[in-house]
């Protein structure tokens, strides 16, 4: 590898450090911290793991986008595409005697090899929830309404949660036998919202009749509960009207609790994770083209790796929350200190830190400009040079005022942060 070779990072990837660093951990925090809220524990999953377990479920492409590898054995091995994968692995193996529902959460990073764009490379970072155990209209509800609880976390408030039904498209093939792959292709048509482009698929894959109506109607069953009925009345057998029950009586619990302002019904929306059988959601930001979490209920992933057991969940993409959200992150310092009696310094800045703030000790040695122009340039909100007699100078707000090592103390307990 030559010397320019080794100074650059692989393509795909990101470096992010200071104030973006400081965002991308505050939005994760905050994040868990409203998981934790609604009592979802977190759970911290392996990076990699078998390749035959990671892609339980995947959809072709992305098979193809899972970054694979061998060990020492000759396994073969790939790292994490999402978390739900390993969530339901850990489940099936170890946790499916556990009291039901499970409730977990997580903030990690996954892996795919596609094309880099806005908010999203070829490692990024995923946090969201399993709700894992119960396969109600309650629970469904309970995640959409925690998804719309996580963006408003964030401080995004103009989104909207596009809201599907997968049910009510897998009930109109039922019927027709179409392969796995065939379903891949005609969920991203249907996803597309092209009218041509689906109904070119449902000529080459043979599919007529009412099937062939109400999958060309999906793209336009959009909307508010006026959507229901439409569908309803489109459904080509008792499973479809199931279906729309279902999505029905989720929809009036979101109403219940408040959130129904920020959902719209898509039964279009069928674009999701090959695993999703029942409801499939994405979030969508005023101003970003990009969906900001997707999520969907999947009871047919951990008989995968176990026994079975229904789960609804959901992810947000950290990386495309930051494109999103207006949070700013402080990284300066309270205090830069610089000391000439290292004890005394040391005290002052352990005491400083206890009280919550920011502390920093100049390890230089610098004084007089030296020490100014550094404090400047790291925003510090105040500099203070205490001499080997105890007296300091503090600088603040383009001010210097002498004071002892004592009254520097007393008054640092004044500062707030």
């Amino acid at each position: 590898m030559s010397d320019a070779l080794r100074r650059q990072r692989p393509h795909g990837l990101n470096d992010l450090f200071f104030e973006q660093a400081a965002i991308k951990t505050a939005l994760e925090n905050r994040l868990l911290e409203t998981f934790a809220r609604w009592g979802y524990g977190r759970i911290i999953l392996p990076t990699f793991g078998f390749y035959e377990s990671l892609s339980a479920g995947a959809s072709p492409q992305l098979q193809r986008q899972m970054y694979r590898f061998f060990d020492r054995e000759g396994n073969v091995l790939a790292l994490r595409t999402d978390m739900t994968v390993p969530t339901a692995r850990l489940v099936a193996t170890r946790l499916y005697d556990q009291p039901l529902p499970l409730r977990f959460c997580y903030a990690g990073s996954v892996f795919r090899h596609e094309q880099p764009q806005a908010g999203q490379r070829h490692e990024f970072t995923q946090a969201g929830v399993e709700l894992i155990g119960a396969a109600t209209p309650e629970a469904d509800a309970e995640v959409v309404a925690l998804a719309v609880a996580a963006l408003q976390a964030l401080g995004i408030s103009e989104f909207q949660i596009n809201l599907g039904q997968v049910a009510y498209l897998r009930a109109a093939l039922e019927d027709i036998g179409l392969q796995n792959g065939g379903q891949y292709e005609l969920e991203q048509a249907i996803g597309r919202k092209n009218d041509v482009e689906v109904a070119a698929t449902l000529e080459a894959m043979g599919v007529t009749g009412e099937a062939a109506r109400l999958i060309q109607a999906l793209p336009h069953l959009y909307g508010g509960d006026e959507v229901l009925p439409r569908a309803r009345a489109l459904a080509v057998n008792p499973a479809a009207r199931a279906a729309v029950a279902y999505l029905e009586e989720v929809y009036a619990l979101l109403r219940a609790q408040g959130v129904a302002e920020h959902l719209i019904l898509d039964l279009g929306e069928t674009r999701s994770m090959a695993y999703y059988t029942g409801i499939a959601f994405r979030g969508y930001v005023r101003g970003l083209g990009l969906h900001v979490c997707s999520g969907g209920r999947y009871d047919d992933l951990i008989g995968r790796f176990g026994p079975s057991l229904p789960a609804v969940g959901f992810a947000l993409g950290i990386e495309r929350a930051m494109l999103a959200t207006t949070l700013q992150a402080d990284v300066a310092p309270d205090l830069l200190l610089s000391c000439a009696s290292p004890s005394a310094g040391y005290g002052l800045a352990a005491r400083g830190r206890a009280l919550g703030l920011r502390v920093e000790m100049d390890v230089l040695q610098r004084d007089g400009e030296a020490l100014l122009q550094y404090g400047q340039a790291r925003g510090a909100r105040r500099i203070a040079a205490c001499g080997p007699e105890g007296r300091c100078t503090l600088h603040q707000q383009g001010a210097a005022r002498e004071l002892s090592l004592a009254e520097l103390e007393e008054e640092m307990m004044q500062w707030s942060r």
